[in-house]
């Protein structure tokens, strides 16, 4: 994901501010990006060594403003010191098996707008729906929505294998990010043979504080 926002994303909307090491070499990054996951909060990633961190964000956030930030664990303590978080988890990156997956043939998935997009829909209302993230030229980050009135039928799964599938057909290695936390939808990726591998992402919500412009 950090790759993705700091190197793929639309150059337009990405305000990306580097930190130089004492040899005048870049050892660290931050990249501010407007994405369609919230018009209003914008999405940070962040790589960096510790004690550059707090300096690196000041440098590049506007005091007061929220922010979702998402980076490495081992950054976790630097970026609490940095700023005021109203909200914080550990993701685990799943990544798909395709020796696992299986596909689901449901005859109300339909294709959605977009790539990889797939839907069920009932009065015209999307109640399931999988897409992409966020992709690379290896990486295809998905994610499955239900709606709360409709789960336990099997309809996220199935929208799910529709853009695993569409994944796969081109040549991409399906990808989902799930909190720790988040039994219901670590249970759907591994119904559709995901695994957890281990990777871990740090992802919070939070402001600098007004005080340390």
């Amino acid at each position: 994901m950090t790759a993705y926002y700091a190197l793929w994303h639309d150059a337009r909307r990405v305000k990306l501010t580097l930190h130089r090491g004492p040899t005048g070499t870049t050892d660290g990054f931050v990249a501010v990006c407007q994405t369609g996951r919230d018009l209003f909060v914008p999405l940070v990633v962040l790589r960096a060594l510790p004690d550059d961190v707090g300096g690196l964000l000041k440098s590049a956030l506007i005091a007061g403003r929220p922010y979702t930030l998402v980076t490495s664990p081992g950054l976790q303590d630097a970026v609490e010191a940095a700023l005021v978080l109203s909200s914080r988890q550990r993701n685990a990156v799943y990544e798909l098996e395709p020796e696992v997956y299986r596909p689901v043939i449901n005859v109300m998935v339909q294709p959605g707008k977009g790539a990889f997009r797939h839907e069920i829909r009932v009065q015209d209302q999307v109640v399931a729906a999988a897409g992409v993230n966020w992709q690379t030229d290896r990486f295809a980050d998905m994610y499955v929505y239900t709606d709360p009135e409709v789960r336990g039928r099997g309809w996220g799964k199935a929208v799910g294998a529709a853009c695993v599938q569409d994944i796969l057909s081109a040549r991409l290695l399906p990808l989902y990010t799930v909190g720790e936390d988040n039994v219901p939808s670590q249970r759907l990726a591994e119904s559709l043979g995901f695994r957890d591998k281990g990777a871990r992402e740090f992802e919070c919500q939070g402001y600098l504080s007004p005080g340390d412009e």
